[in-house]
């Protein structure tokens, strides 16, 4: 199935909405999908601010390979101001689920059910895998930034400092089913970093939620009315670990009813 472009925007929008507490920023269409990964703690990634630099960066990124993983470095006190690395990569696109359940598994990464009681009409239309975020106290984190910086020290004409990096296993991928316009996607990843306590989580005014039972799993389920908004309804639940999350929701042209995204939640909690 070929991605148009509405459904292209909505990979887009998929990187803040639901992908949201992953780090990841989705930043181009499945085809040559490009993510920028900011550190675990939230840390904005660094985008330079001289054109000339952003150009730089930006073909660097461009040129990247499918699966690769970049990590750079940006002197300029403007655009980083607090002195840290960011990443860039490609993850791994898939067109079928088999290929993609296969490479998630030799990943190390979580199951990845394959969902049942599809809407009529819809069928999968990509499936992604991304790279795993890095944590900005984590050794390879602190062992990049060690090299970068000696790099730029050993190099004062230079801004712009990169390097490749391989990965072996990750946790967050993306399913993403439509038909037409409308769609559906299906992330798993870590769940959020707990709030610190005493911390009141944000809640749009436009969105109610509502804690449900489903094949002895809780569910959070989320639905939201206002225009703005990046899906009509959100569910969410972890696997039996508790260590991965779930998340399936639809995009705002969907006219999926609350019971079919249950119907297709209830076909992966086992």
């Amino acid at each position: 199935m070929k991605l148009n472009d509405e459904l292209k925007k909505t990979l887009i929008v998929l990187s803040a909405a639901t992908l949201l507490g992953t780090g990841v920023v989705v930043s181009g269409g499945a085809s040559g999908l490009s993510i920028s990964v900011a550190a675990a703690s939230g840390q904005l990634t660094a985008v330079p601010t001289d054109q000339k630099l952003q150009k730089e960066l930006q073909t660097l990124v461009a040129g990247l390979k499918e699966g690769t993983y970049l990590a750079y470095y940006v002197r300029d006190k403007v655009s980083n101001p607090q002195d840290t690395i960011s990443f860039s990569g490609k993850g791994f696109v898939f067109k079928d689920y088999k290929s993609f359940a296969a490479k998630f598994k030799a990943l190390k990464g979580p199951a990845t059910p394959q969902p049942g009681n599809l809407p009529k009409g819809f069928a999968l239309a990509t499936a992604i895998i991304y790279p795993p975020s890095v944590a900005n106290d984590s050794e390879l984190y602190l062992q990049l930034e060690q090299e970068l910086k000696v790099a730029a020290a050993g190099d004062p004409n230079k801004q712009l400092f990169s390097k490749i990096i391989s990965w072996s296993q990750t946790n967050l991928s993306m399913q993403l089913y439509a038909k037409g316009k409308a769609s559906f996607s299906i992330v798993t990843g870590v769940p959020p970093a707990k709030l610190p306590e005493g911390a009141v989580p944000f809640v749009r005014a436009s969105e109610t939620k509502k804690e449900l039972t489903v094949n002895g799993r809780k569910v959070i389920l989320t639905t939201d009315s206002a225009k703005d908004a990046s899906f009509n309804t959100k569910l969410v639940w972890l696997d039996k670990s508790g260590a991965i999350q779930y998340t399936l929701s639809d995009n705002r042209v969907s006219k999926l009813t609350t019971n079919e995204m249950l119907a297709v939640a209830k076909s992966m909690i086992k």
